[in-house]
């Protein structure tokens, strides 16, 4: 009967520990905030998110315009010609793309003079063929679908390390709220006891008491950066609701570089430079320095003082071969050197992205082994706070060393937490350089 007794005095004292100090009553003021609410609320009311989706829209709207016809309205009130006053003239031209080499101008002026009005319509049609232009590269279309995934995966990872962060402080709090109790049972036992020298434990209840003030300002500081971050209103207190799982992966180098150098822009405008330089070199070894080019013109003008007489329609066609009288040896070696250059900056490019795998792949394997060793010592804890149980209700300890012990276990919790927290933000980070959907794939690991 006794030894249950005393049992349930332990448990109920090591509930107490595990609560905290009376700051810790106040955690129902804390507002239960998941991974999911937190994603909703940034991609709904971050404000750099909000002004880049409308950037990327006006981007969009603006490469749409190029293809379609242009109006543009010109006049002049006023105007003085050879001395003397010239009435106000207005004009109207129309400029249709019809491909890369072809385009159609069209213009209808109106003018005034003395007596009446003058309408002075005119209108071209022109064909410029470059028989050594060398292809126009399309690359705009996927650098913008890159640039919108690098958004999304950086706003996931700022989400998900805030959350980390805030919710890692908030256990370490809840720790030095413990271990600030179990001095304060120490020293209270400590004054029981006849002749026993407090200082040095005075001394520690006053550091740990130290120690969570600063915990607690770091903490207002974390959850006023959260709140900011949601764009939720001011004196919002945040209790992450993150639980993580351990994937086993096969994290094959080769399958993986392909993703994260077809994913990187870098690399594909470094790819695209090296192709251009090498375009130009052997354009320019095949033509020899010549440019050859073929143009037309139809033109309708009759704006002359006498359409009647004026010839109303004239048409041209030319072909057009020049050359820049310059030594063709340096060209060539120019050509030479840049297309050098290029392949080395490709180079460099693949070689700084396989550093960054390799480092992010040693970073997943290195936080997994973190979390196998955090869970062999939690199991350690468990089973040292089992034995302190019983050599308590043998009589061969006291509560203060049975309440030590249940620290070390709490601590050991929240290492092993922490540790798989640090294994799913290691595992994103090498998503990301992967290029991958972070928004989709985050809830993976992270719950």
């Amino acid at each position: 009967m006794k030894n249950r007794v005393l049992k349930a005095l332990t448990v109920g004292l090591l509930i107490v520990i595990c609560s905290g100090c009376p700051k810790l009553s106040r955690a129902a003021e804390l507002k239960p905030i998941t991974l999911a609410e937190a994603l909703d609320l940034v991609f709904e009311q971050n404000t750099s998110h909000a002004l880049f989706l409308w950037e990327q829209e006006l981007l969009e709207k603006r490469e749409a315009l190029e293809k379609h016809p242009k109006i543009t309205a010109r006049t002049e009130p006023a105007g003085v010609r050879n001395g003397k006053f010239a009435g106000p003239e207005g004009s109207i031209s129309l400029n249709v793309p019809l491909g890369q080499y072809f385009e159609l101008d069209g213009t209808i002026r109106v003018g005034f003079d003395e007596k009446r009005l003058d309408v002075k319509p005119t209108g071209s049609l022109t064909l410029n063929y470059n028989f050594f232009a060398l292809p126009e590269t399309e690359t705009s279309e996927r650098l913008a679908q890159q640039q919108r995934q690098a958004q999304v995966n950086t706003l996931v990872l700022q989400t998900v390390g805030q959350l980390v962060q805030l919710k890692k402080k908030l256990d370490l709090s809840k720790q030095e709220e413990a271990h600030l109790k179990y001095l304060e049972a120490s020293l209270e036992a400590a004054r029981l006891t006849p002749n026993y020298d407090d200082l040095d434990l005075r001394k520690d209840l006053r550091k740990q008491a130290e120690t969570l003030a600063d915990i607690q300002k770091e903490l207002q500081q974390l959850q006023l950066q959260l709140g900011a971050f949601l764009g939720e209103s001011e004196g919002a207190l945040y209790d992450p609701q993150i639980s993580t799982d351990v994937l086993e992966l096969d994290l094959a180098e080769e399958e993986l570089k392909e993703e994260v150098f077809a994913s990187s822009p870098q690399l594909q405008e470094a790819k695209a430079r090296l192709t251009r330089a090498q375009q130009e070199l052997d354009l320019e070894r095949k033509t020899r320095g010549w440019d050859l080019k073929a143009s037309g013109d139809l033109n309708l003008n009759q704006s002359g003082p006498d359409p009647a007489s004026s010839q109303p329609v004239n048409w041209k066609m030319s072909l057009t071969a020049t050359k820049t009288l310059y030594p063709r040896n340096i060209v060539l070696e120019e050509l030479e050197l840049a297309a050098a250059q290029a392949e080395h900056d490709l180079e460099m490019q693949e070689s700084a992205l396989l550093a960054q795998l390799r480092s992010a792949v040693q970073g997943v394997r290195s936080a997994r082994a973190m979390v196998q060793l955090k869970s062999e010592h939690l199991a350690e804890a468990q089973a040292d706070l089992k034995l302190r149980h019983r050599q308590y209700e043998a009589g061969l300890v006291t509560e203060l060393q049975v309440q030590e012990t249940a620290l070390a276990l709490q601590r050991a919790a929240d290492d092993h937490a922490h540790s798989k927290m640090d294994y799913a933000q290691r595992l994103l980070d090498l998503w990301n350089l992967c290029g991958r959907d972070l928004r989709s794939l985050v809830f993976a690991v992270i719950n």
